[in-house]
C-alpha cells in the first residue's frame, strides 16, 4: 500500500511540474522589455506618477499667484440704463406756500472708468509674493521625490518578479532533483536493495519542495501583475524580461567614507529640501497674518466718463481723471487677526519641528542603505563562494552514494544546501542594485543616470 501511494503521488508531482514549466514560459513572444523600456512606460501610464505630474504643474503656478500680489491692478467698468424720474416738490416764492409739482423724466444715462490700483506699502503682498516662490520650489521638490520614488518603486517591482522567477527555477530545480531521487530510493526499495526509511523520506521531502512550487507560482503571477500596474500594459512572457546578467559586477563609487554621502544628502537630498520650503511656506504664512495689523497704502489713479449719470446732471456729459493715495488702516477685528496670527506661527514652528524629523530619517536612511551596499558586497563574494562549494559538495555526494559511502538522505540535504545558495545570492544582488539605487538618489544623484549604470547589469 505504502509503494502504491508512494507512485501514485509521483505521478502527481509530475503535474505539479508540468504547471511549473507553464508558469516560467507563458510564451507569446513579445519584444524583451528591459529596465530601460520599463521606466519610460513607467512615466506614462503609472496612476500615481500622473498625478504627481498633475499636482507639480498645480503647485507651479503658486508663483505667478504670489506675483501678482505686489503688481498692479488694472480694471474697467461700464454700464448703461434707461432711467424713469419723478420728482415732486412745492415751490414757496415769497414764503407763500404753493400747489405741489410733478416733473416726470424719462432718460438714458451710461457710465465709465477705467481704475488702476499700485500697492505701495502691503505686508501681506509681499509674504503672498515670498510665499509663492516657496511653493513653486516646494513643488519642484515635491516632483523630484515622486520621480525618484517611481524609479525606486519600478526596481522593486522589476527585481521583486525576477527574483520570484529565480525561484521558482530554482525551486523546480529541486523538485525535479528530489522527484528523482524519489524514484530510485522507490526502485531500490522494490529491488530489495534499499530501506523504505529512505523512500518515506525521499517521498516526504518531494512533497514539500511540491508545495513550495505551487507557492512560488502564485509570487510570479503576483510579481506580475505589480509590475504590469506599473508600466500600464501587459506582459505576455515573463521570460521576455531581461534578467541579470551572469557577470555580476560591483560600481566603482567610493564607498569607504560614509561621511562624504552624509555631506551631500545633507545639501542635495530632495527631501530636506522640501522640508526646507514647507518651513519658509509657513513663515509666510505668519508673515502674512501679522499683516493684518498694519496698514495698506494703494496708488490710485483712474478715468470716468458719464452721460446723464445722476437727475441733476440730465443730458450732460462728464469727463474725469485723478491720481491719489488710499490708505487702509485696520482698528479692531474682534481678535481674529492676532488669534490667527498666533495659529500660523505655531504650524510655523511644526513645520521647523517637523525638518529636524525628516533629517534624523534620512540620515538614518542614508546610513541603513549604505550599510546594505557594503553587507551585500561581502555577502556576494560568500554566497558565490558557497555556491561553487554546494554544486561540487552534491557531486561528491552523489558519487558517494553510488560507492555506498553515504545515503541518499545526504543527497538531499546538499541539494537543498544548493538551492538556498542560488536564492540568497540571487537576492543579495537585487538587494545591492535597490540599495545603491536608493543611496544614489538620497544624496541628489540623479534618477536617469542611475537608471543608465543598473540597466547594464540586465539583458
Amino acid at each position: 500500500m505504502q509503494i502504491v501511494k508512494l507512485a501514485s503521488k509521483n505521478r502527481g508531482l509530475r503535474a505539479i511540474a508540468l504547471s511549473a514549466c507553464l508558469v516560467l514560459a507563458q510564451i507569446n513572444t513579445a519584444l524583451a522589455l528591459n529596465l530601460s523600456d520599463a521606466y519610460q512606460a513607467a512615466l506614462q501610464n503609472d496612476p500615481a506618477f500622473q498625478s504627481a505630474i498633475k499636482d507639480y504643474e498645480a503647485g507651479l503656478e503658486n508663483g505667478p499667484i504670489g506675483l501678482a500680489a505686489v503688481l498692479p491692478k488694472l480694471a474697467a467698468n461700464y454700464s448703461k440704463a434707461t432711467n424713469r424720474t419723478t420728482i415732486s416738490y412745492s415751490q414757496t416764492p415769497n414764503g407763500t406756500p404753493t400747489s405741489p409739482y410733478l416733473n416726470n423724466s424719462n432718460y438714458p444715462s451710461d457710465y465709465g472708468a477705467l481704475q488702476l490700483t499700485q500697492p505701495i506699502f502691503s505686508m501681506e503682498a509681499y509674504a503672498r509674493l515670498k510665499q509663492g516662490s516657496a511653493q513653486t520650489e516646494f513643488a519642484r521638490s515635491k516632483f523630484t521625490y515622486l520621480t525618484q520614488d517611481l524609479s525606486v518603486r519600478l526596481m522593486q517591482a522589476y527585481t521583486d518578479l525576477l527574483f520570484s522567477i529565480d525561484v521558482l527555477r530554482f525551486q523546480k530545480a529541486e523538485y525535479d532533483a528530489f522527484s528523482e531521487q524519489s524514484k530510485v530510493t522507490m526502485r531500490l526499495y522494490q529491488k530489495g536493495e534499499g530501506l523504505l526509511t529512505d523512500a518515506l523520506q525521499a517521498q516526504a521531502t518531494s512533497l514539500v519542495s511540491q508545495a513550495r512550487m505551487l507557492e512560488n507560482e502564485n509570487d510570479v503571477i503576483n510579481a506580475k501583475i505589480k509590475l504590469e500596474s506599473l508600466i500600464g500594459s501587459q506582459i505576455d512572457d515573463v521570460n521576455s524580461v531581461a534578467k541579470l546578467a551572469p557577470n555580476f559586477r560591483y560600481f566603482s563609487s567610493g564607498l569607504d567614507n560614509f561621511s562624504i554621502w552624509k555631506e551631500k544628502a545633507i545639501v542635495n537630498n530632495v527631501e530636506l529640501k522640501a522640508m526646507k520650503d514647507q518651513i519658509e511656506i509657513a513663515h509666510q504664512e505668519y508673515k502674512k497674518n501679522v499683516a493684518g495689523h498694519y496698514p495698506v497704502v494703494n496708488l490710485i489713479a483712474a478715468a470716468t466718463q458719464q452721460t446723464s449719470y445722476t437727475t441733476s446732471t440730465i443730458n450732460q456729459f462728464a469727463s474725469q481723471s485723478y491720481v491719489g493715495v488710499q490708505v487702509n488702516l485696520p482698528i479692531y477685528g474682534g481678535g481674529e487677526i492676532q488669534a490667527r496670527a498666533n495659529q500660523s506661527y505655531a504650524l510655523f514652528e511644526k513645520a521647523q519641528s517637523d525638518y529636524r524629523v525628516t533629517y534624523d530619517r534620512v540620515l538614518a536612511d542614508l546610513r541603513k542603505q549604505y550599510d546594505i551596499v557594503i553587507t551585500a558586497r561581502k555577502k556576494i563574494d560568500s554566497l558565490s563562494g558557497a555556491l561553487d562549494a554546494s554544486k561540487e559538495l552534491v557531486k561528491a555526494m552523489r558519487s558517494s552514494v553510488n560507492a555506498g559511502e553515504k545515503i541518499n538522505l545526504d543527497v538531499l540535504t546538499a541539494d537543498k544546501t544548493l538551492y538556498i545558495s542560488r536564492r540568497d545570492l540571487a537576492q543579495s544582488k537585487y538587494a545591492y542594485l535597490i540599495a545603491y539605487l536608493k543611496l544614489n538618489q538620497m544624496i541628489g544623484s540623479s534618477e536617469m543616470d542611475d537608471f543608465e549604470k543598473i540597466q547594464t547589469y540586465f539583458h
